[in-house]
């Protein structure tokens, strides 16, 4: 007797905890390295550069991550269509896994010279590798494994890698208050090796966990002419990775402009406190955490629409008057606007992984999925503060930074739109799908 899609479904408590800690360790093992950077590599590993340089030089190590991370969901997004979702996503897991517990045990430049820092630099590359081949797979192994009706709130589970935020945050603040130099010597490796035994954890929840019907069925009944190629992919479904890529921009630049840009003018030209400034951004991320679920049932109820056009008008109502109340320079405002940002960045965030996978037929939806998401985080929402610093420097006002912002919500709205209104055919026919896109691919025909 065949196995059917209900008897094949794991346990939706298996998969929200799959997602959980899947998002939770890459983003504790990627953001753990930043705080690193500023604390401790310059020191260990650029020892021979000016101590400014030497700061210089472990950031510029820390960006090779989100150089990698297109690259990845490139690499992994070919992956996870031909060879499954499951074991990509594993590979992705052990490459990040691997790479922090190197970091972790790795000689210093004074042990082995100009070596370490190579190895430091190749090992932030593969962290950003890995992460840029997370996202999508986690997001895919929910969507497809969901039960109807629930996929928005079981896809948003995976987007609650801000726990990986407050725990990279928490074990930096305890093994920071090691006396002397203990801190320095070794106590700098301890949460590099706790972001290892979390990769076993996460590595072990995973295991029992298989592709989905949808993809697994469409892959049993497809030839070779079905798995369409990183160029087929991209001519193909051109429209909805463009879509997808100002749904993505909108939603990366309201959020890194307001906080990365903002922690710097707020803690810089006007003279917040920086500590204050740091921890209402880690109460802010636990108001994301808890509200991106909610967001996900939100849009399972309503329609992720709905959701997606709530959050950028949030953002949108956002723009002009955050810096001028910035500007009151009082702490507590702060703390609302970035609760606030929350929110917002919650809503536009919690839709995305099902609005995405459903642009896509089972053997392409890895690529085109982690194209929409990862290329926009890294080449706008990386280039956001840079913008806005820029933008500040030309006309000497915030007021070209909150119309920048205006107009790149504006557009994830349009895009959100146009995006939820199409969908690709149902999966469940995969020959007549596969031969629906060969006939948009000039070549591929016949």
């Amino acid at each position: 007797m065949p196995t059917t899609p209900a008897q094949r479904r794991p346990s939706q408590r298996r998969l929200i905890v799959a997602g959980i800690s899947t998002s939770t360790i890459e983003y504790y093992d990627f953001l753990l390295y930043g705080t690193m950077a500023a604390l401790v590599f310059n020191h260990l590993f650029f020892p021979s550069f000016s101590p400014a340089a030497g700061t210089l030089a472990a950031f510029a190590s820390f960006a090779f991550g989100f150089i990698a991370r297109p690259i990845g969901s490139l690499i992994f997004g070919r992956l996870g269509d031909r060879i499954g979702r499951k074991r990509t996503l594993m590979i992705s897991l052990a490459l990040m896994g691997l790479s922090t517990l190197v970091i972790g045990i790795m000689p210093t430049y004074a042990t082995i010279g100009v070596a370490a820092p190579s190895i430091l630099v190749v090992m932030r590359f593969l962290q950003g590798l890995a992460l840029g081949g997370e996202w999508a797979g986690a997001s895919l192994v929910l969507v497809e494994n969901s039960a109807p009706g629930r996929e928005n709130f079981m896809a948003s589970t995976v987007q609650m890698g801000s726990l990986g935020l407050v725990l990279s945050s928490l074990a930096t603040t305890v093994t920071s208050k090691l006396t002397g130099d203990a801190f320095m010597t070794w106590g700098w490796r301890l949460p590099f090796l706790v972001g290892f035994v979390l990769f076993l954890f996460t590595f072990w929840v995973r295991r029992n966990i298989e592709d989905g019907v949808e993809y697994t069925e469409a892959r049993e009944n497809a030839d070779e002419r079905d798995a369409l190629g990183l160029v087929q992919t991209v001519r193909a479904f051109w429209k909805p990775i463009i879509l997808g890529f100002f749904v993505t921009g909108g939603g990366v630049v309201v959020y890194f402009t307001i906080t990365t840009y903002g922690i710097a003018y707020a803690a810089g030209a006007l003279g917040y406190d920086r500590s204050s400034v740091l921890d209402a951004l880690t109460l802010a991320a636990v108001v994301y955490t808890v509200a991106i679920p909610l967001a996900g049932w939100c849009a399972d109820r309503w329609s992720a629409r709905v959701v997606l056009t709530a959050g950028f008008v949030f953002g949108v109502a956002l723009s002009f008057p955050f810096f001028w109340l910035l500007e009151r320079g009082v702490v507590g405002v702060f703390v609302g606007l970035a609760l606030y940002l929350a929110l917002s960045h919650a809503l536009i965030q919690a839709p995305q992984a099902v609005v995405y996978s459903k642009q896509f037929p089972p053997l392409a939806r890895y690529t085109g999925t982690a194209l929409s998401h990862a290329l926009p985080t890294a080449v706008v929402g990386g280039t956001a503060p840079v913008i806005a610093q820029a933008l500040l420097n030309a006309t000497g006002t915030n007021a070209a930074i909150s119309i920048y912002v205006l107009v790149m919500a504006a557009l994830g709205i349009v895009c959100s739109y146009l995006l939820t209104a199409r969908q690709f055919g149902p999966a469940s026919r995969p020959r007549a799908d596969s031969e629906a896109v060969r006939g948009t691919v000039p070549g591929l025909a016949g």
